[in-house]
């Protein structure tokens, strides 16, 4: 699977997002089964790990600095 290299406010509009479609998803199928506050917690776990893990654009090397 490929994931493009974004800036890190690339990232967080994806981490909201997903932080979003996890608590929908979790409303339309397991709230019956699971409480909602578990579902948010889990889309707050994949909200971090988009922030933490996400590729990052590669910085720019000047020359002669390597």
């Amino acid at each position: 699977m490929f994931i493009p290299r974004m800036t890190w406010g690339n990232w967080l509009f994806w981490g909201i997002l997903a932080f979003v479609g996890v608590n929908f998803l979790w409303l339309g199928w397991l709230e019956l089964y699971i409480p909602q506050w578990i579902g948010a917690l889990i889309g707050f776990l994949v909200f971090l790990a988009l922030l933490i893990f996400g590729p990052r654009e590669r910085e720019e090397v000047e020359e002669g600095e390597e």
